[in-house]
């Protein structure tokens, strides 16, 4: 609604059937606004009078009746009296404050008092109990067609829909659109398994098999350049593969298998070219370690986060 509107636009109803209806969140945040203006109403009735008058909470909730009582009667009776009913309530407050000062002399008179109570407790009366019955019923668009909506299934000549002008059209569309992005991803997660180099045995003994048998004769068969700088690019190519895999079939392991191996195949070349040397047990340390670490991902990452990150 655009601001400045008419208030004779705004109301236009819809034939049954033609808005979504909300989703859980959506009926849990009518449920429990229901739940709070019912209270809000029993606490009036129970708690406040006419010694209540200047009360900066009391004078806000009776100026946001006058701003929602348009909405409360057209929609709630599937009318279009545009302003009207929001005049007939000031009206109504001003003749009773004119009769309360001829008959009291005072402006905060007990019959100004009773009918601003009168008044506060239909609209927000009538206003709470659409919110509770729309969460229970699922009621389309703005919680003020729940009672119709009610009537409707009772008589089986159905009711009308009106969209929510108010926040609750924006809680709904937050959610519908969160459903619709979830149900894209588990779409495209279904296609992941055809972009993962690692989904087919073949691929994992391409990548994981072949780096591990070359690191392993280089070790025991060849000279100390030899034993260091092939694994050294093992974990290095091992490491790139499994980030770019990351990256087109997001497989949960290898966002974490590519960082160690670049690691480890960093150190591992550092201490080929003689940079660095953590003692007689360095190359156990850096090769056996690395491969160690990539066993441990490879066996508990997709235990924790699946197979493919959401």
């Amino acid at each position: 609604m655009a601001p400045g509107t008419p208030l004779k636009d705004v109301f236009h109803f819809d034939k049954q059937g033609s808005l979504p209806l909300p989703g859980l969140i959506g009926r849990l945040v009518r449920g429990v606004l229901g739940v709070l203006i019912i209270k809000f109403v029993l606490d009036w009735l129970t708690l406040i009078d006419s010694s209540d008058y200047d009360q900066p909470f009391i004078l806000l909730w009776i100026l946001f009746s006058v701003a929602l009582a348009p909405y409360v009667v057209n929609i709630g009776f599937g009318v279009n009296f545009g302003a009207i009913p929001r005049y007939v309530l000031i009206g109504a407050w001003g003749l009773a404050g004119l009769a309360g000062w001829a008959l009291e002399s005072r402006l905060d008179s007990e019959l100004l008092w009773t009918i601003i109570e009168i008044t506060q407790v239909y609209i927000y009366g009538h206003l709470g109990l659409s919110f509770a019955l729309s969460a229970v019923l699922a009621t389309p668009g703005c919680e003020m067609r729940a009672i119709p909506q009610l009537l409707g299934k009772l008589s089986g000549s159905g009711s009308k829909e009106h969209y929510c002008p108010g926040f609750i059209d924006a809680v709904d569309r937050w959610e519908r659109e969160r459903k619709k992005a979830a149900d894209e991803s588990q779409n495209k997660a279904q296609d992941l398994p055809a972009r993962d180099w690692l989904a087919t045995h073949g691929g994992k003994l391409l990548i994981y098999g072949v780096p591990f048998v070359l690191l392993q004769l280089a070790g025991n068969l060849g000279g100390f350049t030899l034993a260091t700088a092939v694994p050294a690019a093992c974990f290095i190519i091992i490491g790139l593969v499994c980030l770019a895999n990351a990256a087109r079939s997001r497989r949960f392991h290898c966002y974490f298998m590519g960082p160690w191996c670049l690691v480890a195949g960093t150190l591992t070349a550092l201490y080929s070219a003689r940079v660095i040397d953590l003692g007689p047990h360095s190359w156990d340390w850096l090769v056996n370690g690395g491969m160690l670490g990539a066993l441990v991902i490879y066996m508990t990452a997709e235990r924790i986060g699946g197979r493919y990150r959401a």
